[in-house]
């Protein structure tokens, strides 16, 4: 697996500092990130990275933006933002984002699920699809779900709260049938904290008019397409927030499994 780590500001990498990597256009199936999980769990929740400069890195991945403003879903290159009542609609470039993932999507494998399967079912399949507990996959499925449970956090204020003080009072939605997509990312174990280990997975209506951060959900029937990633770029803030973050705590395992509602 191969990792790049920056600052921002240290490498522009698409001015081809990075080897001429420019010249050779987008890349598929390689993770680009902005700051870290463990940074957002500790109230880091300004970022310097606009989401037209996210979308430079990538068409398909999540986060959330600067004020932890809700929740970030992006779908062949359009962003949607989910609001605290669970309504999406598109935002434009010029927003901040203090935590996200993006890659150009290139699915690798597909699979049709006919038979309904919950959560576990459906983990189960994709890591049966990337044969490989220790590389990254971004995850997509787009179909007919009998259920989904999802979750989108409140705008703060500063001084911010931390994340777990703000989850505790994070409203929830259930839906029941509905026909959208599904996607994210599975993370292997030894990257908790960079980012979330296990399933980190968003979730959109067909129609695009509401989702969020999915917490549960049963399939009924769709397509599931997994591109494998093992190659991962980090790039770190360079903000005072950053800076005075504790980004190892004691706790962090837990602490993101509460977060993330798992």
């Amino acid at each position: 697996m191969k990792f790049r780590c920056q600052s921002v500001g240290d490498i522009d990498s698409r001015s081809g500092a990075l080897g001429g990597a420019a010249d050779l256009g987008p890349r598929r199936n390689r993770l680009y990130q902005t700051s870290t999980m463990a940074a957002l769990l500790d109230a880091v929740y300004d970022g310097e990275t606009t989401l037209d400069e996210l979308l430079v890195h990538g068409n398909f991945g999540l986060g959330t933006f600067n004020a932890l403003d809700g929740e970030m879903i992006v779908n062949d290159s359009v962003v949607h933002q989910f609001r605290a009542d669970g309504q999406a609609g598109r935002v434009p470039g010029s927003l901040k984002t203090p935590f996200a993932c993006v890659t150009f999507f290139q699915p690798e494998k597909e699979y049709v699920i006919d038979t309904p399967c919950d959560k576990e079912g459906f983990e189960e399949i994709v890591n049966r699809l990337v044969d490989n507990p220790n590389l990254f996959a971004a995850v997509r499925f787009t179909g007919i779900f009998e259920r989904v449970e999802t979750r989108t956090v409140f705008c703060q204020c500063r001084p911010y709260p931390p994340m777990l003080d703000v989850v505790s009072r994070q409203p929830t939605m259930q839906l029941g049938t509905a026909t959208g997509t599904m996607l994210g990312f599975r993370t292997p174990p030894y990257m908790q904290g960079v980012n979330v280990a296990g399933y980190h997975l968003h979730f959109l209506t067909e129609d695009g008019r509401r989702g969020g951060h999915v917490t549960d959900y049963r399939v009924r029937q769709g397509r599931l397409e997994v591109g494998v990633i093992s190659d991962v770029e980090i790039q770190l803030p360079r903000t005072e927030q950053f800076a005075k973050a504790n980004l190892s705590p004691e706790n962090i395992h837990e602490a993101i499994r509460v977060a993330e509602g798992g």
